[in-house]
């Protein structure tokens, strides 16, 4: 199946059962998902688990959304719920009691709708990277999505510190690019993300 650039396309492929939308869906928010995970758990390869979890926990009742928000609504449903019980079990970061108040507390103060987003945001955005040529790509890795100065990174990567800067807006401008471009991501998706390399440029 050709990939599909309307998510009501893409869900009813999805109740028809067409693998290849099963597979777009998982590649599509995979990474937002450990995102939105891992940012709690600080722990990449346990927020890898729960998010294959979480896809096959959702994708057992597909025929049970109505599209394709209420679909990844249960999704980072399932992920933060997951995430709790890994915390209380492990005892991880801080008491597990005092952990579990703080991510309540959190998911109370900040609606799912509002954290899909911000996943999805970085999840375009992880996609996009890969999208540039080698160079710059390593630069806008280690810039945006590992929060170092353009210092940092040209001690990390050998390079002097103009050729980072270059390297950088060459990156940053065409990731803006590719995202307007990009029919897949929702509007607010595209603005949040918009905006946080617009933020990036003023580092």
């Amino acid at each position: 199946m050709t990939r599909l650039t309307d998510e009501n396309i893409v869900f009813e492929a999805l109740q028809k059962g067409e693998a290849a939308a099963y597979a777009q869906v998982y590649n599509n928010h995979f990474e937002g998902l450990c995102y939105f995970i891992n940012r709690n758990i600080a722990d990449r390869q346990a927020a890898e688990d729960i998010a294959a979890e979480s896809f096959i926990k959702t994708f057992d009742r597909i025929t049970q959304f109505e599209s394709m928000v209420k679909l990844k609504s249960f999704l980072y449903t399932v992920a933060n719920n997951a995430t709790l019980d890994l915390i209380k079990s492990t005892n991880r970061h801080r008491s597990s009691h005092e952990e579990i108040n703080f991510l309540q507390k959190e998911t109370y103060e900040e609606s799912i709708e509002k954290q899909v987003i911000r996943a999805e945001v970085m999840q375009a955005i992880y996609s996009e990277i890969e999208n540039l040529p080698k160079q710059s790509r390593e630069v806008i890795r280690l810039s945006l999505l590992e929060g170092k100065s353009i210092d940092e990174v040209a001690h990390e990567l050998g390079m002097a510190y103009k050729t980072v800067q270059h390297y950088k807006t060459q990156g940053l401008k065409t990731l803006r690019i590719q995202l307007l471009k990009n029919k897949i991501y929702s509007l607010a998706v595209i603005i949040q993300a918009i905006a946080l390399i617009y933020s990036l440029e003023k580092n």
